[in-house]
């Protein structure tokens, strides 16, 4: 159904270089204060209400990654620097990242700075084999099949992979087109949840997207959609607690799925920006809705290497 009325949306999108949507009017508004030339990887996350821009420059000839680390603040258009790191994430509370640097090939530290710039807690060796993640709005340490509390270094569980964190549950896979593993982490309980889409094929498990009340938005996904060169992707909305899923409406749907990603505003709405026969879209869909609401919008071609976004 066509998406009508205010909605209130703007979207930071990840770009080279990044640029504010505004839904309502179609606005583009580029980020000042990065310099983008040649072959970056350039992708934006949310920290609290503001966001962080995370510049890879040249990555093929970088043999120690040293990602440059911005911070945009909510309701500026400029992006200053913050910090050199090969891996960011968000700290619980919104108002600091973690970050993981490369000291040289064999030495790396993980620290916590402010977003203003001042040290929360000063570097600590790490393994460089470690991953920082950002489970969407939580850092998390993974090592080998250990995930990892940065902040008090206790191991919450063992998995292959790990899928989405939401509050006290997390959702893990062994493997893209598997079963799905539910924990709580208080009681170390688990319950192995059905594969439930039928997008399968070549893809699988996608992305994932935690609201304010713990429903879980997962994608599955997939490149070659019954063999062909169709790209598909599909939503259903995981309640943790009830461990039931729902299916969104109107979904599967054919998309492009390197410029397609979703995330939830505080509000409860879910939002997709998304590629669809050849034109964007953004989506919405708030829960008791019968059918997704869609909007074309006009955008600069998606050239980061990302498609994320952030809901501003």
């Amino acid at each position: 159904m066509p998406l009508t009325g205010v909605t209130g949306l703007r979207l930071l999108v990840a770009n080279n270089p990044p640029f504010l949507l505004d839904v309502d009017t179609g606005r583009i508004t580029h980020i000042r204060g990065l310099t983008v030339r040649g072959h970056a990887v350039l992708t934006v996350l949310a920290v609290g209400r503001d966001a962080i821009v995370r510049l890879e420059r040249n990555p093929l000839a970088n043999k120690i990654p040293r990602d440059e680390i911005y911070v945009v603040r909510r309701g500026s258009t400029r992006a200053t620097r913050l910090a050199t790191a090969s891996e960011v994430a968000p700290a619980a509370g919104g108002s600091a990242v973690w970050l993981k640097a490369h000291e040289d090939a064999r030495n790396c530290t993980l620290r916590k700075l402010a977003l203003n710039g001042s040290e929360r807690q000063s570097p600590r060796p790490v393994p460089c084999s470690t991953r920082l993640v950002d489970a969407d709005g939580r850092a998390l340490l993974i090592e080998g099949r250990s995930i990892i509390d940065p902040n008090t270094g206790e191991t919450l569980l063992d998995a292959a992979r790990l899928w989405a964190i939401a509050g006290e549950f997390a959702v893990t896979t062994e493997r893209s087109l598997g079963p799905l593993t539910l924990t709580d982490l208080r009681s170390n309980q688990t319950w192995r949840l059905r594969y439930p889409s039928r997008v399968g094929g070549q893809g699988g498990t996608d992305e994932a997207a935690v609201g304010e009340t713990g429903t879980i938005a997962l994608s599955f996904s997939d490149p070659a959609y019954q063999l062909g060169g169709t790209q598909v992707t599909d939503v259903w909305l995981l309640d943790p607690a009830a461990r039931r899923f729902r299916h969104l409406p109107d979904l599967p749907a054919v998309v492009s799925l390197k410029s397609t990603s979703m995330s939830w505003t505080s509000d409860g709405r879910l939002v997709m920006l998304a590629e669809t026969d050849q034109r964007n879209v953004v989506a919405v869909w708030r829960p008791g809705q019968k059918r997704i609401r869609v909007r074309p919008v006009r955008i600069p071609a998606r050239n980061s290497g990302s498609d994320a976004f952030v809901v501003w």
